[in-house]
């Protein structure tokens, strides 16, 4: 599931892998390669998570949501990043935990709203796309349909608690 890794894909950061006579430092989208499978080597350990500062007009937000308060893996779990200008989607991650074999980014909800403006109509559409990009197991946490209506509320979440009222 992931609880921080879809932040760390929203901030961008990257893992600093080391062994005995070799370091290296790797994109976290190309450190997760599956479920239950890194990039790590045999011989390396991580020694390093290294997150950049963002910008200062990049906002950033994650969720968790789970079925209890503490101690708990996510059922769904959201890190998304918004860069806008004039009020006009730059740049966003929509990265989930919870949504597939390992945490993921809603590209092509991304690629539908960046560009666009930051309207509460663009979200209605936004998140049609975003109920239709994951096709998410059920299991002990929660049902597909459960996950699938919980990423949608986080993403309006995130669209409330980032817009200009009135929007």
């Amino acid at each position: 599931i992931g609880d921080t890794l879809p932040l760390l894909l929203a901030y961008k950061a990257d893992v600093v892998l080391s062994s005995e006579f070799t370091e290296r430092r790797v994109h976290i989208s190309d450190f997760i390669e599956g479920y239950r499978k890194t990039g790590i080597a045999p011989d390396e350990l991580i020694t390093a998570v290294l997150i950049p500062k963002p910008a200062e007009t990049v906002v950033i937000r994650s969720y968790k949501v789970s079925k209890r308060k503490d101690l708990d893996i996510s059922t769904v779990s959201g890190g998304f990043s918004l860069m806008l200008e004039n009020e006009q989607v730059q740049k966003i991650i929509l990265a989930f935990g919870g949504m597939a074999d390992m945490p993921k980014r809603a590209s092509e909800t991304e690629k539908f709203l960046t560009g666009k403006p930051w309207t509460r109509a663009n979200i209605e559409h936004a998140l049609k796309i975003l109920g239709n990009e994951f096709t998410p197991l059920s299991d002990a946490r929660a049902g597909a349909e459960y996950r699938n209506l919980v990423a949608r509320n986080l993403l309006l979440k995130f669209f409330t608690e980032t817009s200009t009222p009135g929007l």
